[in-house]
């Protein structure tokens, strides 16, 4: 007989009531075994409950919950994936934000085999290590309890070290405990630094930037002919202008003072790339939202809100931060 489980995850402890814990289980039966009164309640509560699971869990969550599931979200609040777990958490944040408030909270289950991004890497360990890392600061400070789900039978030593490294909570059995593995997401994002932006082949233009009171104005002048040569429309050029002004600005303040920004124009997308010679302080950039009184720091997390990929990794050349914005 499966003991009754501690149901604490869907509540706040602490200041801070985000909550992240992982879940070892074996097989989707003992898996609802243990979330099944969990989902209940949360339902019981009006919760948003979000499950991004695959079609078995799903499945198998509906059959056992039956009509307790049909208010139910299923598929990745951070969707359409992407190669950056950064901008995979940030969205993640951004629809969280949206769609709670007003004393609601979130129950979030996050299957870890579908959890990484489109390209060739996405079911690497890694991969989706720096997506629960990213989500530690990107939802700080929400109502949410994210709950990841590992199956044991899937497994191996590497996605179990990423796994723990990454949640302040886990299972045991059903209960709730602290996990003394946990290890702060900029020390995780540290040692398992973000990936290089796909290659894109040459780009449409290049262009040096430098610091002085010209650049800024060519920068903007240059971003908004690009957004109407892709027929982006007013308010998403507008953005785009923003946003990329941030970036140059900030390498300019904090990097090395002198760049490339390089352009990829196609018919309703613009991908700017900006290059600097310098190496970030943070590997966190504009994840975390930044506080209400703060006057600093709100750039880069600006700049993610206004881009569909915000993407940013440091490697011996320097600096590098991609941009992508559609139509």
């Amino acid at each position: 007989m499966t003991s009754a489980p501690d149901r604490s995850p869907v509540t706040s402890a602490g200041p801070d009531p985000f909550r992240h814990l992982a879940l070892v289980h074996h097989g989707v039966e003992d898996l609802l075994d243990t979330l099944g009164p969990l989902l209940r309640d949360a339902v019981t509560r009006n919760d948003l409950v979000w499950a991004a699971v695959d079609d078995a869990t799903r499945d198998a969550i509906e059959r056992r919950l039956g009509t307790a599931s049909f208010g139910f979200v299923f598929g990745e609040p951070g969707q359409p994936y992407s190669y950056s777990g950064q901008t995979t958490a940030a969205r993640r944040g951004d629809r969280l934000r949206d769609m709670i408030g007003h004393g609601r909270a979130a129950l979030i289950l996050s299957d870890a085999a579908t959890v990484g991004g489109a390209g060739p890497d996405s079911s690497a360990p890694d991969a989706w290590s720096v997506v629960d890392a990213s989500c530690n600061l990107a939802l700080t400070g929400l109502p949410v309890t994210l709950i990841c789900l590992c199956d044991a039978g899937r497994s191996s030593e590497d996605t179990e070290r990423f796994r723990y490294w990454n949640h302040p909570e886990l299972f045991v059995g059903a209960t709730a405990s602290p996990n003394p593995r946990y290890r702060a997401p900029t020390e995780v994002l540290a040692s398992t630094p973000a990936l290089p932006a796909p290659e894109l082949g040459p780009p449409s233009q290049e262009q040096e930037f430098a610091n002085g009171t010209t650049t800024l104005r060519g920068v903007r002048a240059w971003t908004k002919r690009h957004g109407l040569e892709a027929g982006l429309d007013p308010a998403r050029i507008d953005g785009l202008v923003l946003a990329v002004c941030e970036l140059v600005s900030n390498s300019i303040e904090h990097g090395a003072g002198h760049g490339t920004l390089s352009w990829w124009i196609r018919p309703g997308r613009v991908v700017a790339q900006i290059h600097d010679p310098g190496h970030m302080g943070t590997i966190t950039p504009g994840l975390r939202r930044p506080d209400a009184l703060s006057v600093r720091g709100r750039g880069v997390w600006l700049a993610r809100q206004l881009c569909d990929v915000l993407h940013l990794w440091t490697a011996v050349d320097g600096t590098h931060a991609r941009l992508e914005v559609g139509a």
